[in-house]
């Protein structure tokens, strides 16, 4: 299965298309939909450093996916959002997506907006692994199995 086509905008203005328009290597993508989800994506985040460090191609990306009805609000919206993050490089990493949900819960088969997705891409958009919900011991381990075999020849 592959990450569908989506458009967003960092938290500095810049334009991508996902999944093609990230950076080369293995890429996980955290997906929120709601403002109080980012309590999840956090304790994901805080979990992240050692597999970063062991997967140096890896990077990660924080999605926000709101509704298009919101998008004539995205100077608001995301203009909050980067002013309650100071650190620039996680400003980068944010990625708005403004987008049809109900067609991106059915692409990636969600069945509600009720908790965060995590993909873990491929260099072609392929989901390699995904999770969701808190991240918990158990889906670490998943996760950094899921790194190790697909860890790029050397």
């Amino acid at each position: 299965m592959r990450f569908p086509t989506i458009e967003a905008r960092d938290l500095e203005g810049d334009r991508y298309t996902l999944p093609d328009g990230l950076p080369a290597g293995r890429r996980l993508v955290l997906v929120a939909f709601r403002r109080w989800q980012q309590i999840l994506v956090d304790g994901w985040e805080s979990r992240l450093p050692s597999l970063e460090r062991d997967n140096p191609d890896l990077t990660v990306w924080e999605v926000p996916a709101l509704g298009r009805r919101y998008r004539p609000a995205r100077p608001y919206i995301d203009g909050g959002m980067r002013a309650g993050i100071i650190d620039e490089e996680v400003r980068l990493h944010t990625l708005t997506a403004y987008t049809d949900l109900r067609a991106l819960l059915g692409e990636l088969a969600i069945p509600d907006t009720e908790t965060v997705h995590i993909y873990l891409l491929g260099g072609d958009g392929e989901i390699l692994w995904s999770g969701d919900g808190e991240a918990d011991g158990d889906k670490i381990q998943s996760l950094d199995v899921a790194l190790r075999s697909s860890r790029p020849a050397a």
